[in-house]
């Protein structure tokens, strides 16, 4: 039906990160739908309830590059305050990021640190995921840029409770002279097309992180 079908695009959105408002300029049909997912994915975020850009209390300024590259290795792998992985929790430390940071991935561009979080909070469920650390950051001082990998696997919180299989994310921080992050750049293994295909089918795929989530 077109509305379990608005269901699967709203869902396949979260598993994309789109956050920025964007109108979806076509309507997808089962023969194109693959090719237009870069823009009909954009119709969750008039859904969601991410809220307007918002302030996220006060900043850590003047931290060495050594020192941000440390807690964000934290939040990568296990959150800031323990909750899972900031990218299957949401749970980061957001003295660390400029309110207005710019969170950049393929198919979207979002400049709010609060919107951004929020998104991550309803995309995955934080007990049935885990992200793992697979090429720990490097600093670049002259560009003063960190970047790394991690491997991501998780369940979505939807109602049909679709697994997305393990996929990397390169990921490139952007630091300015006050030692926040204001640009977070990604780029991803897996394609629109194999993130809809798992969206539409629960478990399709096995978790190479069972050790890492239970069951």
């Amino acid at each position: 039906s077109h509305s379990r079908r608005q269901w699967l695009v709203s869902g396949l959105t979260v598993v994309c990160g789109v956050l920025g408002p964007a109108p979806v300029t076509s309507s997808l049909s089962t023969a194109n739908a693959v090719d237009e997912l870069p823009t009909a994915l954009r119709r969750y975020t008039a859904l969601a309830p991410l809220g307007s850009p918002s302030s996220t209390g006060a900043k850590t300024t003047g931290l060495s590059l050594a020192d941000i590259t440390a807690q964000l290795t934290i939040d990568l792998t296990q959150g800031s305050t323990g909750k899972g992985g900031y990218f299957v929790s949401g749970d980061l430390t957001a003295e660390l990021f400029r309110d207005d940071c710019v969170f950049i991935d393929p198919t979207n561009s979002v400049a709010s640190l609060s919107r951004y979080r929020n998104a991550l909070k309803i995309l995955f469920d934080p007990e049935k995921s885990a992200v793992r650390l697979v090429s720990p950051l490097v600093i670049n001082e002259s560009e003063r840029t960190l970047s790394g990998r991690v491997r991501s696997y998780g369940v979505l919180q939807l109602p049909w409770r679709p697994n997305i299989s393990s996929y990397d994310t390169s990921i490139v921080y952007t630091v300015d002279e006050d030692g926040l992050i204001y640009s977070q750049a990604q780029k991803w293994s897996i394609t629109a097309s194999e993130a809809l295909l798992e969206t539409f089918t629960p478990g399709v795929l096995s978790s190479p992180f069972k050790e890492l989530i239970g069951k």
